[in-house]
């Protein structure tokens, strides 16, 4: 496999710094029904079912902590609620309310008609192609993730 030609490198790297300034200039000039990191929680707890607070941290790679403080808030707006684990008495499971996947829901939603129109003059090829590269650069990363850890710890 061929060396990635370190001018193209160092465009992607720039376009992702570029990117990662936009996305956080668009998240604070919108009003979202709830917060980023709520909806990434609802979306995995949608997907994948009630989880505990370790396994939800895990899951999105994230320190338990910092779950615990977010899926507290979470509670409070009444978005998820915590439910005994039927087999360990020591910890809770996280499940999403009816009232926290309709906010996500609605989120996505908007979401996705903001992105819809980024993109609608596109040819399909490239949505395809753009879709295809995201999901690939994002499982790249969280792998290089996932074996940082691992090696850690």
């Amino acid at each position: 496999m061929a060396a990635p030609r370190a001018q193209t490198v160092a465009r992607i790297e720039f376009e992702l710094t570029r990117l990662a300034r936009v996305l956080e200039a668009v998240r604070r000039h919108r009003s979202y029904p709830i917060e980023p990191a709520q909806y990434l929680h609802l979306c995995v707890l949608k997907a994948e079912g009630p989880r505990t607070v370790a396994s939800l941290a895990a899951r999105l790679l994230l320190d338990a902590s910092t779950v615990t403080r977010q899926i507290a808030v979470m509670e409070v707006a009444g978005l998820v609620t915590r439910q005994p684990h039927p087999t360990d008495s020591r910890s809770h499971l996280i499940a999403p309310t009816a009232f926290g996947l309709a906010r996500a829901e609605e989120m996505r939603a908007a979401r996705a008609a903001r992105v819809a129109e980024l993109i609608a003059d596109w040819p399909e090829g490239d949505r395809a192609d753009l879709a295809r590269l995201l999901e690939r650069l994002s499982l790249g990363l969280i792998g290089q993730i996932e074996r940082s850890l691992a090696d850690s710890g």
